[in-house]
């Protein structure tokens, strides 16, 4: 009886550990295998074959999957920030077009095209220049458990951000939204998008069901349910995620499922940015 009961105490043991060991490292003689060659890829410009590792770990909860986010987002998003963005075209400017025209024609962010081709003053665009244009339509994941903010083109990852911690509820349902709007705010005080100081400030985005997505700085006027990420981070995944965009507020993980059809609220009707 002892003998029997020295084995299951080993195999509780074990379970236990094993069960552990996909959340901490420490508990385990090292990380998978795939996420040490991955990085070692990356290091060396291998950036395909890295993320062909990495893909098995993607969507995993814990350290592993953490991890893997994290390495893909630093590929990924150094490539969506660039010129070389997959789905960049370029455009040659017409006679009478300006930024706002070309930024909407191409679901894009008057932003995101100066930011992709350098321009600080998009007033002095001349007929026949070429100008490097890419979508900011990606779809958001705010994981409220793994506090994680996600962006997807697609199925396939893009960029994954941090919340700073604070304090909501992760009891509610999954729910969709959309991106409504998008401001700025220095120091705690709004800047709408149509002031001469929108470019330098930091991003709050406002959804359709309410919500913000914000800096710690900025304090709404009124009590609604908000996200906090650092201003930077905001500000770069403000880039990517333009007005309309989808955005799944995930709060139950298991029955999550991006690719479902959901009844998400209606977007707001593009218009020049």
């Amino acid at each position: 009886m002892r003998l029997i009961f020295s084995i299951l105490s080993v195999a509780v043991c074990c379970n236990l550990f094993s069960a552990a060991a996909q959340d901490n490292y420490s508990l385990w003689p090292r990380r998978p295998d795939e996420l040490q060659q991955a990085r070692r890829l990356i290091s060396e410009g291998r950036t395909d074959a890295a993320l062909d590792l990495l893909r098995p770990f993607i969507n995993r909860h814990g350290l592993a999957g953490r991890e893997a986010r994290r390495l893909v987002s630093s590929v990924r998003t150094r490539l969506y920030l660039t010129p070389r963005h997959p789905r960049a075209r370029t455009h040659t400017v017409r006679r009478g077009e300006n930024i706002e025209r070309i930024a909407t024609a191409y679901h894009s962010s008057t932003e995101f095209i100066m930011f992709l081709n350098g321009l600080l003053n998009p007033s002095n665009l001349g007929t026949g220049q070429h100008l490097r244009v890419a979508p900011s339509d990606l779809r958001a994941e705010i994981h409220l458990v793994d506090r994680e903010v996600s962006l997807w083109d697609g199925r396939s990852l893009v960029a994954v951000y941090d919340m700073v911690p604070s304090h909501f509820d992760t009891s509610e349902k999954n729910a969709e939204t959309s991106v409504q709007s998008i401001e700025g705010e220095i120091h705690g005080t709004r800047i709408p998008r149509s002031s001469a100081l929108f470019a330098c400030s930091n991003r709050v985005l406002h959804f359709v069901n309410g919500m913000l997505l914000r800096p710690p700085s900025f304090s709404p006027t009124r009590t609604v349910p908000s996200i906090e990420m650092q201003a930077r981070d905001l500000n770069e995944l403000s880039l990517l995620l333009g007005r309309g965009c989808r955005v799944s507020i995930v709060a139950n993980e298991s029955s999550f499922d991006p690719f479902a059809e959901q009844q998400t609220p209606p977007s707001p009707a593009p218009t020049p940015r």
